[in-house]
């Protein structure tokens, strides 16, 4: 029957790219065997309720084989028709090329980015380990499967969270490398003698070597892979990228373009199909059936036993509520001095950290610069449940498992370094956006002030380049309750992540007597004025403050925007702003007039920074009270 199984499964497959005239059907015809005895052997996923927090976890690294992945959901009565199957790769279905996430249907991620998966989903092992570890085993315990590729293997960041994997312990973790030699490009082998069993064994993981056609060695090793849970597992599967294709397979032809008419028919041929490609044997369905059972009910067997203990345990309920609470409560922090912006902010954190357990993070080997540490307890494989995390230097790898960590449930991750060192968490924050993530990126040293480092280390199309992401708030508070209330909102649950940018340099505090409600806007008028406006967030508005002082018998209103991205010409109206505008901000100016309309003069940094003292970066950039004051006034 196994036969059949994988013979349906092939061909829904490559009929759906056929059908579509797009797609990748090489992967699913070479690694239709491992996806069926994953889920008929071993995943525990349920049909009936598809985000059941207690679910193994399938991570579909090489995302481009998505037509695998909805195949085999449709075999196992989840949310994805044969009408579906049709619709592949069309606007608005449920099937398209690259899903990333939808947890209703049964996926919990695949990626288009390579590398992006396979260190998303250390995250999402590492959560299961402190929840674990938190809730007991009882109520979660599950495995993170994956199905990795070449490319995902060659891509750095998967090395990066390979190490991490290991040194935390994730044993839970088994990914499955679809080792079939070809690339879009042709061979692996001409750009990579990289022998990756020696490779991971090196990096602390337990890899076996397997033919990945042949049933009975694919459940031996997944069986001996959950035996080890001290150690993560690559199951190394030998295969056959476009199996059954006749003059295509083992080429970079079957890769990412569909079979064609004539290959189609002839690899229909090959499997004895002579059917309709979208019609299948009900024993193929009939096959996953039991699995699906056990899994259901030890679904609601595992519902009982949480309704069961949240009833009898109040110690588990308090624990239970805080982690599904929407909102961070309990915020008391207290700030009043001239203190720079990170420092503030990390007192926050820590007592943030003293009532709520469920947000983890660190930082990228920067922890006694960004000052963002949330707890004293470290997450270690002796140790999971510290809330602490150290990536080493490895800020991709801290994005992508800071989404796994955030994807898995209620959980919230966070990753911390300078701003200017973004550039190297991208992928993995735009990503973020896109399945509209909780996650959380804290950054610091966030202007040429950081000094005499120089430009290499000083942001100048940071910020703007962040803003540009759609669904990122990027916050930059000032020294006030701004502060406050940046942490009490990067930590809600608002289903899209945060982008939080904190000084390095000393500012003064300031008294805005504003509301979370104002704040959470992302603008609101600091002060009013008749004459002129000024637009500015985090440590320039304190500048502005200054500059309107200069501006004896001038009446000037400021606007202070810690989340500018919420700020849009049609709510200007709101602000009742004046004829000339003006905005201040230690990076480069283009993007502001898309924010608050037209803009009399930015006074901003176009080029890169310097290395030097603050007081002569001021001086050098024009960026003193007086000056700008000056200039201002002229314009008047």
């Amino acid at each position: 029957m196994f036969d059949n199984v994988t013979k349906s499964i092939r061909v829904l497959s490559a009929g759906s790219v056929e059908k579509a005239n797009s797609g990748h059907p090489g992967m699913p015809l070479g690694m239709a065997d491992v996806g069926t005895v994953l889920y008929k052997n071993f995943l525990k996923v349920s049909n009936d309720c598809p985000d059941w927090i207690n679910r193994d976890r399938f991570v579909l690294s090489a995302g481009h084989g998505s037509a695998l992945l909805y195949s085999l959901l449709h075999f196992n009565g989840f949310d994805i028709s044969i009408d579906d199957m049709k619709n592949f790769r069309q606007l608005n279905s449920k099937t398209p090329g690259h899903p990333e996430l939808d947890t209703k249907l049964g996926i919990d991620i695949t990626t288009g980015p390579l590398g992006q998966g396979f260190a998303t989903g250390v995250g999402l092992a590492l959560a299961e380990s402190y929840l674990a570890n938190t809730f007991g085993d009882k109520i979660i315990n599950h495995f993170t499967y994956g199905i990795v590729s070449d490319g995902d293997l060659m891509e750095g960041l998967s090395q990066e969270a390979a190490e991490l994997a290991a040194l935390w312990g994730l044993g839970k973790l088994i990914y499955i490398f679809d080792d079939n030699n070809i690339s879009i490009d042709g061979n692996v082998d001409k750009v990579s003698v990289t022998n990756q069993k020696t490779k991971f064994e090196s990096f602390g993981w337990d890899v076996q070597s397997i033919d990945g056609h042949n049933e009975n060695e694919i459940i031996k090793a997944v069986n001996n892979a959950k035996a080890n849970t001290s150690q993560p597992s690559l199951i190394i599967a030998k295969s056959t990228i476009g199996k059954f294709s006749p003059n295509k397979e083992n080429t970079s032809g079957v890769h990412g373009s569909p079979l064609g008419e004539e290959e189609m028919k002839q690899f229909l041929e090959n499997l004895d199909w002579s059917t309709d490609l979208f019609e299948h044997p009900k024993e193929v369905y009939e096959y996953f059936d039991e699995k699906r059972q056990i899994d259901n009910e030890e679904y609601k067997k595992w519902k009982q036993e949480l309704e069961k203990k949240l009833l009898e345990d109040s110690e588990f309920k308090l624990l239970w509520d805080q982690f599904n609470e929407k909102n961070i409560v309990n915020i008391n922090t207290a700030i009043s001095e001239k203190k720079a912006t990170r420092v503030a902010g990390s007192e926050v954190l820590k007592d943030i950290g003293k009532f709520n357990k469920f947000i983890l993070g660190g930082s990228a080997d920067l922890a006694a610069s960004t000052k963002q540490i949330i707890s004293d307890e470290v997450y270690s494989s002796e140790n999971q449940t510290g809330q602490v995390l150290e990536y080493g230097v490895r800020e991709h790898a801290m994005a992508a498992i800071t989404n796994g960590i955030t994807l898995h449930s209620s959980l919230i991750g966070f990753g911390s370094t300078f701003l200017v060192f973004s550039d190297y968490m991208r992928p993995s924050i735009r990503l973020a956006a896109l399945m509209e993530l909780n996650s959380v990126f804290i950054f610091t040293h966030d202007s040429i002030y950081l000094g005499e480092d120089g430009p290499t280390h000083q942001p100048i199309e940071h910020l703007m380049s962040l803003r540009l992401i759609p669904g990122v708030d990027v916050i930059r508070p000032s020294n006030s309750e701004e502060i406050v209330y940046s942490y009490q909102y990067i930590f809600s649950k608002t289903n899209n992540p945060k982008a939080l940018v904190l000084t390095r340099q000393n500012i003064d505090y300031l008294e805005t007597n504003t509301s979370y409600e104002d704040f959470k806007k992302g603008y609101y008028e600091l002060a009013h004025g008749t004459d002129a406006t000024i637009f500015a967030s985090g440590s320039e508005v304190n500048l502005a403050m200054e500059v309107s002082k200069l501006l004896k018998g001038k009446s000037i209103q400021i606007i202070s925007t810690p989340i500018l991205n919420k700020l849009k010409p049609e709510l200007i109206d709101s602000l009742d702003i004046n004829n000339k505008v003006f905005t201040i901000e230690l990076g480069r100016s283009i993007g502001w007039q898309d924010y608050v309309g037209p803009v009399t003069k930015s006074f901003s940094i176009d080029s890169f920074g310097a290395s030097a003292p603050i007081d002569q970066l001021e001086d050098n950039f024009n960026m003193k009270a007086k000056k700008i004051s000056q200039q201002i006034l002229d314009l008047l």
